[in-house]
């Protein structure tokens, strides 16, 4: 991962001098969970830079935050339980983007390609009470090393800038990495995203 974020870093000081633009970018996802019967819901964070390679193509690698959440509850009687998940990843998309004019102060880009994906953190906080009464226990995923950090997903979407400073983008990524280190399971994460962006 140190690898991919050092390419990264050179990949956007090499562009200083090139027709380059970066974008601050939010929003949120819709990620998948090995242990969750439901997809969670999540927010991201992070900076692209847009290299010009030729005409209109260009590639944007970039570095992002993000924390997916939820709880999956039943009961049954007096007896309630319960188990809330959290989940923080830090990824490294390099989008190739190809991009049109619609009109005077608005475009529209269709991206894809890899991002490389590594898990900071992945807990869940168990809780059970009968008739009111119980307790809760907090556990960290990661510590079952049949659950992999590292992940490859790959993907795309459409974004639509509007006077080369704001951006609305869309797109869907999936897990080509088998997160479950054993042999009688399969777990490929992938989300949903969509959010907005500040171009500078």
């Amino acid at each position: 991962m140190k690898k991919i974020l050092t390419l990264v870093a050179a990949v956007m000081l090499f562009a200083t001098g090139a027709m380059a633009q970066a974008s601050i970018n939010v929003g949120y996802m819709q990620p998948n969970h090995k242990y969750a019967s439901k997809a969670l819901n999540g927010v991201y964070a992070g900076i692209d830079y847009n290299i010009n390679l030729s005409g209109d193509l260009s590639v944007a690698p970039g570095v992002f935050y993000s924390r997916s959440f939820g709880t999956r509850a039943s009961s049954v009687s007096v007896v309630s339980t319960s188990a809330t998940y959290t989940e923080d990843y830090v990824g490294v998309p390099l989008n190739f983007n190809y991009g049109l004019d619609l009109a005077r102060d608005l475009r529209i880009s269709i991206y894809a390609g890899p991002t490389f994906s590594y898990g900071l953190s992945s807990t869940a906080k168990y809780d059970a009470s009968v008739a009111g009464i119980g307790g809760s226990t907090t556990s960290d995923l990661y510590a079952n090393e049949n659950y992999k950090k590292f992940e490859v997903l790959v993907g795309g979407g459409v974004a639509f800038d509007y006077a080369h400073r704001f951006r609305v983008a869309m797109g869907y990524n999936y897990g080509v990495t088998d997160r479950d280190a054993t042999d009688n399971g399969t777990f490929k994460r992938n989300y949903l995203h969509m959010g907005i962006g500040f171009l500078f």
